[in-house]
């Protein structure tokens, strides 16, 4: 018998059910070995980066560390990471009758583009005879009943969700670490010669050399060393930042930053999210920064909401749900929802619950001669918003820490998609969405789709005319302008007065603090005040139309596995 673990976004070994489950067939099976034969145990990791999925080298390296840090925990247990390259699809093609697989685990996926890939998987598995073990340990709660619940759709509201999974079971106790895991019974080397020998003799059993374009070459599978061992991030043509971000991807990590953050009992209990500062960030940031490692799943999500339930059990005012700690898990979980029930959840036109605004550079003309004069002003201005340089301080100094270090605050991010959308630009949030998609480490597909929804008040949210302000909203948290002399070093000697504002600041002020508006910093793009009343006059009348988005006639799901093949996504 021959157990495949693929791990995906499970990249721990605490808490995890599609292992624990993997080990536990082992352990009944090796009391029979005499009947039934040797038992291998095969832990998989399958890098992959196609060009239509936008992934970053911040989060690229982030995703390296955590299956390296997996790979170092497995080995000290006894096991060794086979790290495979390529399209998930492909390489199981490959692998799984050259290896004799007879069992193959996994954990489940919520959205819908990797929910079709795993079928296909499932697939491929029955046609080769492997029995196939799906588990559910990626959300607290199981979406299907959850939607099922509400009468086959995602609960609009937050509140309506958490009515929903107040009716579902309550998330179980989190697993413990695997102690001891079964020893490799051949080398990485020998893996390798045993799938070329096979797929020698399949070609020669066919009568043709295996050149189907199709399958990936073995080579391509195995690495240059032919070993499965772990890429650079070089190799996927990825250049990584001199400046490493201030999070390292893996389970250690991951698991000392919620211990770390939890020793402060009454900060847990008393947790309140609109309440922390966009502008503290590292060596100490207001929030607990866990987000990437629940998504790649360095982190159970049942052992970060246990440890936090068991605080705020102990203390009579405890925050509660939306703006608690254990609501900042069910965020995702609502979001989650969303995108699990709409594959459509990332577009406008296709989206039955999006709202269909007129928004600036929603489509960009292939040719430059069919322009309009404002595609190109817009243009011009997204790629200063994108760049960092909008000449508003708060929005620029935001947008220049989520290029260098992959990640913000929540308030930050609010920020941001609000100036480029309802706010002062009037640009398609999609534009947003695909920044994001490629800088964030943190980035989740349902998540980041549902927060453009939201800050663009396309879905979820409709009180437009509340604006954040790029001016005064900063202001509140850090009325001195340190983050912004952080990331904007233009400004660093700019009095305080100023630091929001440098457009105000008379000419000496500028010559003294050695930054002049238009030259070392660029002047703003819009003025706020005229660039909001067009926005919320063009929101008015979107509100007033209520056209939402119509999915296409075709009954069958949107195709997106290539996309659910990128290793941020896998």
């Amino acid at each position: 018998m021959r157990v495949l673990m693929w791990f995906r976004r499970d990249l721990r070994l605490h808490d995890n059910l599609a292992l624990h489950e993997a080990l536990t067939l082992i352990q009944q099976q090796q009391t029979k070995e005499t009947e039934t034969g040797p038992v291998e145990f095969l832990p998989l990791y399958i890098v992959h980066r196609p060009q239509i999925m936008r992934c970053g080298a911040n989060r690229f390296q982030f995703m390296l560390e955590s299956v390296s840090d997996l790979r170092d925990a497995l080995e000290a247990r006894g096991s060794r990471l086979i790290v495979a390259r390529g399209d998930s699809l492909e390489v199981l093609r490959r692998l799984l009758p050259a290896w004799g697989v007879t069992h193959l685990y996994l954990d489940a996926l919520c959205e819908p583009f990797a929910v079709e890939r795993d079928r296909r998987v499932l697939s491929l598995a029955k046609s080769l005879n492997v029995q196939t073990h799906m588990t559910n340990g990626y959300n607290l709660y199981d979406l299907d009943a959850v939607i099922a619940h509400n009468r086959d759709a995602a609960p609009k509201t937050y509140r309506a969700f958490l009515k929903a999974v107040a009716s579902q079971p309550s998330p179980s106790l989190p697993l413990e670490t695997p102690k001891k895991l079964p020893a490799p019974e051949r080398t990485h080397r020998e893996l390798y010669g045993q799938v070329e020998e096979y797929w020698k003799s399949h070609a020669k059993a066919r009568g043709t050399e295996d050149q189907d374009e199709k399958m990936a070459p073995l080579e391509d599978i195995a690495g240059p060393e032919l070993e499965f061992e772990l890429p650079e991030a070089a190799a996927f043509g990825y250049t990584v930042p001199e400046k490493h971000p201030f999070l390292y991807g893996g389970e250690h990590n991951a698991r000392r930053i919620l211990d770390d953050y939890c020793r402060d009992e009454d900060r847990v209990a008393k947790f309140e999210k609109p309440k922390t500062s966009p502008a503290q960030t590292s060596p100490s940031p207001s929030t607990t920064t866990l987000s990437p490692y629940l998504f790649f799943g360095c982190l159970s999500p049942r052992t970060f909401y246990h440890q936090v339930r068991a605080i705020q059990k102990k203390h009579k005012k405890a925050s509660a749900p939306p703006v608690s700690l254990d609501g900042q898990l069910l965020w995702r979980e609502f979001y989650h929802c969303h995108g699990h029930a709409n594959p459509y959840f990332d577009k406008m036109e296709e989206s039955s619950t999006c709202l269909q605004v007129n928004w600036r550079l929603h489509s960009i003309p292939e040719r430059e001669d069919d322009m309009t004069d404002d595609d190109k002003l817009a243009r011009t201005q997204f790629e200063a918003w994108k760049n960092g340089q909008t000449g508003f301080p708060w929005i620029d100094a935001i947008m220049i820490q989520l290029k260098e270090e992959g990640w913000i605050h929540h308030l930050a991010r609010h920020s941001v998609a609000c100036f480029l959308t309802r706010g002062d630009l009037y640009i398609s949030w999609i534009r947003g969405l695909e920044v994001f998609q490629e800088r964030l480490i943190d980035h989740d597909w349902s998540l980041n789709a549902g927060n453009w929804l939201w800050l663009s008040s396309s879905y979820f949210f409709t009180a437009y005319f509340r604006v954040y302000s790029p001016i005064s909203f900063g202001k509140k948290y850090d009325p001195e302008g340190l983050y912004i002399k952080k990331y904007i070093s233009a400004l660093k000697k700019l009095p305080a007065k100023y630091i929001y504002e440098p457009w105000k600041a008379p000419q000496s002020v500028q010559d003294a603090s050695g930054c002049r508006i238009g030259k070392d910093y660029p002047a703003p793009i819009v003025t706020h005040k005229t660039a909001m009343d067009r926005c919320l006059d063009g929101m008015k009348r979107s509100f007033a139309n209520k056209q939402y988005g119509r999915p296409p006639s075709s009954t069958r799901k949107r195709q997106r596995e290539e996309s659910a093949d990128s290793s941020d996504e896998s």
